[in-house]
């Protein structure tokens, strides 16, 4: 059945969240707001933002549908977790509306409204509660709960004994034993140990069939394998609303100041910078296009070119030239050298020589790719500096970790 021809179970319309980063502004406008709704006059409109106001979510739309799963991505402060709170009911949009056709309910933050005096036996019937089962129902699955999360003998235990583990198993076993008709995901899926994560995404499949999610998640991997569409947020806005795969180069394609590494771990990882001007000057290096044009953005199935040029002022007697990588969370991802590709250049003083180094496609990852030129001779550095950042985009198949090794599969049964 087309989508045309299904009922939404969840329908957002224009749906948008005015914030402000001064207490007295906030107090301002809720006056504003609140007044003339207490006295029956309605809620005023909100016009023009005042100083420190921002939309932390700005006129979103979608529709969800039975079976359906829903990715929302974006970077640190796009608005991902605002959006899936007015979603489910936990905060009011300011602007548009939120309708839900069924049951729905939360899976944003596993432990909030547990009671630790409380057993793990009679919180189930107090979440259950919260999600709005009466007490017979909850009766009646408490014994598919408490199998389900495996606790045994400690679910007549108080909460403040269990450990954290111990609360997401049982926080989820209720969440998923309900089953309501949509669910919002907030990166939850590592819930406890590997087996019961394995578990609860056996779960998951399951309610596949009869319920509907939204999903936000900082893993691209995660997002392309279970969502059906994904929405990119950035600064509040929705900028592209589509498949999982467009949506994540759209996503990879934005600049994060927010998200950048801690820049002293970097340095450290990366190591000193050197310059030895009584062996080489006037040197030049980055990352470039076939025809050695400069460039900051690369796809990954396409090959990468860096260029390399210098002065030489002595002569080389041992010349190595190397190009170590790291991710942008510093770690080592691997590196490139004329030594590792058994190449041997010959380099006199007064020469000026340039170098071209070519990376088969599909090899580093996609993601801010970090890495210095190292030139030497013999066990002498004469130059060592950070080349320019280089952005890799456009993976079409998942990737894992910093590299990828070129590999094929062939059925032989």
């Amino acid at each position: 059945m087309t989508d045309a021809g299904r009922t939404p179970l969840l329908s957002v319309d224009s749906v948008s969240k005015l914030y402000a980063r001064r207490t007295q502004t906030r107090r301002t406008r809720l006056a504003e707001i609140a007044g003339p709704a207490f006295f029956g006059f309605g809620a005023k409109e909100i016009g023009d933002l005042r100083e420190h106001e921002f939309w932390a979510v700005n006129d979103v739309s979608f529709d969800l549908r039975k079976g359906e799963a829903i990715g929302v991505i974006g970077l640190n402060g796009s608005g991902k977790t605002t959006l899936l709170r007015m979603l489910a009911g936990q905060i009011l949009p300011d602007r548009g509306e939120i309708r839900i056709a069924g049951s729905s309910a939360a899976m944003i933050d596993l432990q909030a409204g547990f009671q630790p005096g409380a057993s793990g036996r009679e919180n189930i019937f107090l979440r259950g509660a919260a999600l709005g089962f009466s007490q017979a129902r909850t009766r009646e699955l408490l014994d598919e709960i408490i199998e389900f999360s495996e606790l045994n003998d400690a679910i007549d235990a108080p909460m403040a004994s269990y450990s954290s583990g111990m609360k997401m198993r049982l926080a989820f076993s209720v969440m998923a034993t309900v089953a309501p008709d949509v669910l919002f995901i907030d990166e939850v899926l590592g819930v406890g140990d590997f087996r019961f994560r394995q578990k609860c995404l056996g779960k998951i499949r399951e309610m596949r069939e009869r319920s509907a999610f939204v999903f936000v998640s900082h893993s691209m991997n995660d997002i392309e394998r279970f969502c059906d569409r994904v929405i990119v947020l950035h600064k509040g806005n929705r900028i592209f609303f589509g498949a999982p795969r467009e949506a994540i180069e759209v996503y990879e394609s934005l600049e994060s100041p927010e998200a950048a590494p801690n820049e002293a771990r970097l340095t450290k990882a990366m190591g000193p910078v050197f310059r030895n001007d009584a062996a080489v000057e006037d040197v030049h290096h980055y990352w470039c296009d076939a025809g050695g044009a400069p460039i900051n953005t690369a796809n990954f199935d396409e090959p990468l070119f860096l260029y390399v040029s210098f002065r030489s002022r002595v002569n080389f007697r041992n010349i190595a030239i190397g190009i170590p990588i790291w991710n942008h969370n510093a770690h080592y991802s691997t590196g490139l050298s004329t030594q590792a590709a058994s190449s041997e250049f010959d380099v006199h003083a007064g020469e000026t020589v340039r170098f071209m180094v070519e990376v088969s496609p599909g090899i580093l990852n996609p993601g801010v790719i970090k890495s210095m030129l190292g030139i030497v001779d013999g066990i002498e550095f004469m130059y060592r500096k950070p080349n320019p950042d280089l952005t890799i985009i456009g993976a079409k198949n998942p990737t894992w970790g910093a590299v990828s090794i070129p590999h094929e599969w062939r059925r032989i049964a």
